[in-house]
């Protein structure tokens, strides 16, 4: 394939997934769908991660998103919708979304649990209806699993800790940096 057609296709492929990142989040919040996925979400993750209860209680908010989807060649998007809880309820709905090139490969899916440790950090996600960005609003410490798939509590102090699990798919790029997260209308 000569270079011409390789950034043709390279372009292609990112107008199409920057048209499907818009697209799916100028759909219609189905609220009561988005509350079953959070909860089927989240006692999954509990189920897994025991440990994360002590967590999550202590935290100052917390953003679930059952479901994010993303792929790519060379140049990809991810999307998904979720929803954020302080003291235990639902306060905001939220699009995530990201444009990303370079080494990316694949289509994958996964959950994303994000834990606001910080009141400053909860309140400048929701501060405004401007999109929150990954690595230039806040630093994200993302929660790793150690020996025994047991949670690394080195960065759970963090003021923002993320955790990402449930993974399908295939995908050669795992980092959320440049993710921007818009509060939805409900």
């Amino acid at each position: 394939m000569s270079p011409k057609h390789t950034i043709i296709k390279s372009l292609s492929v990112v107008i199409a997934a920057i048209g499907f990142t818009v697209a799916s989040q100028a759909q219609a919040l189905d609220a009561a769908k988005l509350d079953a996925e959070v909860n089927a979400t989240m006692a999954t993750f509990l189920k897994e991660q025991p440990d994360a209860s002590d967590i999550m209680g202590k935290a100052r908010g917390t953003l679930v998103c059952p479901k994010i989807t993303k792929g790519g060649f060379g140049f990809g998007a991810a999307h998904g919708k979720c929803e954020l809880f302080v003291s235990g309820q639902t306060k905001d709905y939220y699009g995530y979304s990201a444009v990303k090139w370079g080494f990316l490969a694949g289509i994958s899916s996964y959950s994303l649990i994000m834990v606001f440790n910080d009141e400053a950090a909860l309140g400048k996600f929701r501060s405004d209806n401007r999109e929150w960005e990954v690595g230039a609003d806040v630093n994200v410490a993302v929660a790793k699993k150690g020996a025994g798939g047991v949670l690394d509590t080195n960065n759970v102090k963090e003021p923002v800790v993320a955790f990402i699990f449930g993974e399908k798919g295939l995908m050669a790029d795992a980092s959320l940096k440049g993710g921007r997260f818009k509060k939805l209308d409900k």
